[in-house]
């Protein structure tokens, strides 16, 4: 019996979406092993490694809050905005206006929480669409950090710098010396997430409105509250985000996570989160993640051009929601059958 079941759940291991990208991140480290001499580098290093870690720490907040939202078939398009929010209402908390830095910490989150809230209600009791929504927060967002990044003059400041060692601590302190501790932080956030989906009554909630809402309204489930919980846990996981990158920098930025807009959703959907909701979960979006950030990774360690890896990241995401695509057509076709 022991045996079957070890052989049952070696089959269903390797039957999943994220099995391939385990595939595939082997062949990305071989690849990059045999090409990094040729730049006069190493790439299999332990270096190397807790570098690709530490990248992950802070768009892991966001394909955390990107993939539980999309699981219920929604999405959030500000997630990165809000970051970049954060950021720069905690640098003026700080630098400006000298509050300490908790009070800052906690007046960023709040206002990532009700960006959050205002996106669920324009979703759930506007009707709107979440692409939409979102997109126009993220907009009205970005509109309002400009005010805030104005300073007495009434000049925008595309940066504003600030000096606390218990901020600098938080997005920089490293266990032993060598590990970050945002790291352990990430991959904790994970593993919660990932039994709050997978083993509890609000995750199969989570799974069934966004597999079949019909189904879930059906079995008594509040989807509207889900909704609201889900689109404000997504922006206070951005919020989260934030913080860290601008511990890290010691500023906030209006530019900050730019280029991070859709790197949570990328992850997610590569590590089989579907992008019409349903299925997925977050082992698969951090295996997903650490694709992408090995893949950047090794670009820039055998000297690649920025415009070359952004066009096979981009090259990356249009396979991942093409494969996507694709399986959703094909489970379509089987109920229909």
């Amino acid at each position: 019996m022991d045996n079957f079941t070890r052989i049952s759940t070696f089959k269903k291991a390797i039957r999943s979406k994220a099995f391939p990208l385990l595939i595939l991140f082997v062949i990305m480290i071989v690849l990059f092993t045999a090409l990094a001499p040729l730049n006069d580098a190493n790439f299999l290093t332990t270096r190397t490694f807790i570098s690709i870690l530490r990248d992950l720490s802070v768009p892991g907040f966001l394909a955390i809050g990107a993939g539980c939202l999309m699981v219920s078939g929604g999405i959030d398009l500000s997630q990165a905005t809000v970051a970049a929010m954060t950021g720069v209402t905690i640098a003026v908390s700080v630098g400006w206006w000298n509050l300490p830095w908790y009070a800052a910490v906690i007046i960023a989150l709040l206002i990532a929480l009700c960006i959050g809230l205002v996106n669920a209600i324009l979703v759930n009791e506007l009707n709107m669409m979440p692409f939409i929504a979102t997109m126009a927060m993220s907009t009205v967002t970005r509109a309002v950090m400009m005010l805030i990044a104005t300073d007495q003059t009434g000049q925008m400041q595309g940066s504003i710098n600030y000096n606390n060692p218990t901020l600098t601590l938080i997005g920089n302190y490293e266990i032993g010396g060598f590990l970050p501790a945002t790291i352990i932080a990430m991959i904790i956030a994970f593993i919660f997430y990932g039994l709050l989906l997978s083993k509890t009554k609000f995750g199969r909630s989570v799974y069934l409105i966004g597999g079949n809402p019909m189904a879930a309204r059906l079995a008594g489930i509040n989807s509207k509250k889900t909704s609201y919980i889900l689109f404000m846990n997504c922006s206070l996981m951005g919020g989260l985000a934030g913080l860290i990158y601008t511990s890290r920098v010691k500023q906030g930025s209006l530019s900050a996570m730019a280029t991070d807009q859709f790197t949570g959703l990328t992850a997610a959907i590569l590590g089989g989160i579907s992008f019409g909701g349903g299925s997925g979960g977050m082992g698969g979006a951090f295996i997903g993640l650490l694709v992408i950030k090995t893949f950047n990774k090794g670009m820039t360690i055998i000297g690649a051009s920025s415009y070359v890896t952004n066009v096979l990241s981009g090259a990356l995401l249009l396979a991942a929601l093409s494969f996507d695509y694709y399986s959703q057509r094909r489970q379509r076709k089987r109920i229909g059958a």
